[in-house]
């Protein structure tokens, strides 16, 4: 990472010791910090932090819940609010521990941990682990969210982010348990905000340490996305996104991230991606329908007649998967406007359209502003209909087959 001198943090002299462990008051007495010490009157001597003198290079590793603030204004009971919070928390300190980590701290509805195995920068192994347990993390969230869900608990998102460096040693007065401080720390919850909902970014120090692993380059796709930018200068500190670990015997899908780093890197460019729907409908005729109509114009279709096996299974799928979800209204166990607001809960960015036999049009848009009235398809409906509703929905234009 960049020496200190290179970050534009414009704190208090008082925060830069918090951050780098070096007091300033050494810069304008002329005197060491013993001598300074010495001189302080006894009932100032006692540090409520003190830093002992060793530090190592450690990977760290801070996960966040996506708009908690909003999520946890809509629980109104406490008991509930210690639910959601214990559910989330109490979930990455297992993963972490089953992946050789240690949770350092919680910090509001983050989780900040680290890995002491990785102070060998020499090991693959315990790199793997950490790289290991941020995919853990993403793909533990089904789980979560079912949790959450049975106790009428709001589904979450949450974004990841992990750096490697160096970091202090602190420990509070009366504690018996060592803080880590630091520029690395620091960094890696700044960067966090850089990682999509349900993602993983990792800044450039981590990435430069895996890159002298070439079985972990080999083994795992990384991305490299916009750096983020070091106090009011040009300088920006590179980032990465994990995306995935690549199995060896991994089948190439259209769907897959695979299908787009190779279209990124030209292998791909002059064959579209091909839009991926989720059908519901507990009418096992129009839903046959549906799917053929969708895949005869070369869409990839994922059908359910169970609303709540349907809801199981976009929570469990990749969150950037589906382009759009095309639901019946009238559906037993979960209608298709409680399967909206599960979906948009997970997905905010969901496209979602809506079948129904009834004129409910007028109605539902009054009463739910967020849906319009070119959401929604009146039965009986015909294969261009449906087709160029998915066009709008999608924001794509191209010409039906005939």
């Amino acid at each position: 990472m960049f020496e200190s001198g290179d970050y534009d943090y414009e704190k208090s002299s008082e925060e830069r010791f918090i951050l780098y462990g070096k007091s300033p008051l050494n810069r304008f007495t002329g005197k060491s910090e013993s001598q300074i010490h010495a001189d302080m009157p006894s009932t100032l001597k006692r540090d409520e932090i003190s830093f002992s003198e060793e530090s190592e290079n450690y990977c760290i590793c801070f996960v966040d819940i996506v708009g908690s603030t909003q999520l946890t204004a809509r629980i109104y009971k406490s008991d509930k609010i210690a639910r959601f919070y214990s559910t989330f928390i109490n979930s990455m300190a297992r993963i972490i521990e089953q992946h050789s980590g240690r949770v350092m701290k919680t910090v509001g509805d983050g989780v900040i941990s680290y890995f002491p195995e990785t102070s060998n920068s020499s090991s693959p192994e315990s790199f793997a682990q950490v790289l290991d347990c941020c995919l853990s993390m993403v793909s533990s969230r089904f789980k979560i969210n079912m949790k959450l869900l049975d106790e009428k608990l709001p589904a979450i998102s949450y974004r990841i982010s992990a750096d490697y460096g160096r970091v202090e040693f602190a420990k509070s007065e009366g504690s018996t348990f060592y803080d880590l401080f630091g520029p690395t720390v620091n960094f890696c919850a700044k960067i966090n905000r850089k990682a999509p909902p349900n993602g993983i970014v990792i800044g450039s120090d981590l990435h430069t340490t895996l890159s002298s692993h070439p079985v972990l380059i080999q083994s795992y796709h990384f991305q490299e996305i916009e750096g983020m930018r070091i106090g009011t200068g040009k300088r920006s500190y590179p980032l990465y996104r994990l995306i995935e670990k690549i199995e060896h015997d991994e089948r190439i899908s259209p769907t897959s991230s695979v299908w787009n780093f190779l279209k990124e890197k030209g292998k791909l460019s002059s064959v579209p991606k091909p839009l991926t729907i989720l059908v519901v409908d507990d009418d096992p005729s129009i839903l046959f329908l549906f799917s053929e109509y969708l895949k005869s114009e070369g869409m990839i279709v994922d059908s359910f007649t169970d609303p709540s096996e349907a809801l199981e299974h976009f929570m469990k799928s990749d969150q950037s998967r589906y382009d759009l979800v095309i639901t019946d209204i009238r559906m037993r166990k979960l209608n298709g406007f409680e399967l909206y607001y599960r979906v948009k809960e997970l997905d905010p960015n969901i496209r979602v359209l809506f079948v129904t036999a009834l004129d409910l049009v007028e109605e539902a848009s009054s009463l739910m502003p967020d849906i319009t009235s070119n959401q929604f398809l009146t039965k009986p409906i015909d294969r261009k209909e449906l087709i160029n509703s998915v066009w709008r929905q999608t924001g794509l234009k191209r010409k039906i087959k005939e």
